[in-house]
């Protein structure tokens, strides 16, 4: 098959192509199969940005992490780890924008959520961040793989209230 250019394309031509994209995407379509990308090299990238991440190194690991995600715009574990990466780095709205996205998939799961309260403490959102870590320890429940997530959300809650409450005072 010959390469096209969008540049070779006519302006309805680039429309069309445009909405057989956005629907293949909307519907769950991943740019990655779109582009054949086999999934063990989708699983080979996520390990070197799971080693660059382990070693401290958040900005390499967040250029693999982000590429993933544009591979696979609804992979929970590909969400997760560019939004952790993001958060490292003080990269906090985009870690945001990662994190609802993940949580939006992941409905019953308090991590993405949880985390979510972290970047909005970063970014001073005392108020949202409140909320925030109220849903996570919802979440989180009375399940025992939750423990160690709802015990810091718990924590978390209580300073970022007290905060609250000093600073109306």
């Amino acid at each position: 098959m010959e390469k096209v250019s969008p540049k070779d394309l006519t302006s309805s031509e680039l429309v069309a192509l445009l909405q057989v994209f956005s629907s293949w995407t909307s519907s769950g379509g991943a740019v990655g199969d779109l582009l054949d990308i086999p999934s063990e090299q989708r699983d080979a990238l996520y390990q070197l940005g799971h080693g660059y991440y382990v070693n401290g190194r958040y900005d390499q690991a967040f250029q693999v992490f982000s590429l993933l995600v544009v591979y696979e715009h609804l992979n929970e574990r590909y969400l997760m780890a560019a939004a952790g990466a993001a958060q490292m780095l003080g990269k906090y709205k985009e870690a945001l924008q990662h994190y609802y996205t993940a949580a939006a998939i992941m409905i019953d799961d308090p991590r993405p959520v949880f985390f979510s309260a972290e970047c909005l403490l970063a970014l001073g959102e005392n108020a949202f961040a409140i909320e925030t870590l109220e849903l996570s320890i919802e979440l989180a429940g009375d399940k025992t793989s939750e423990i160690a997530i709802k015990t810091r959300a718990q924590a978390m809650l209580q300073a970022a209230r007290e905060t609250a409450t000093v600073s109306t005072e």
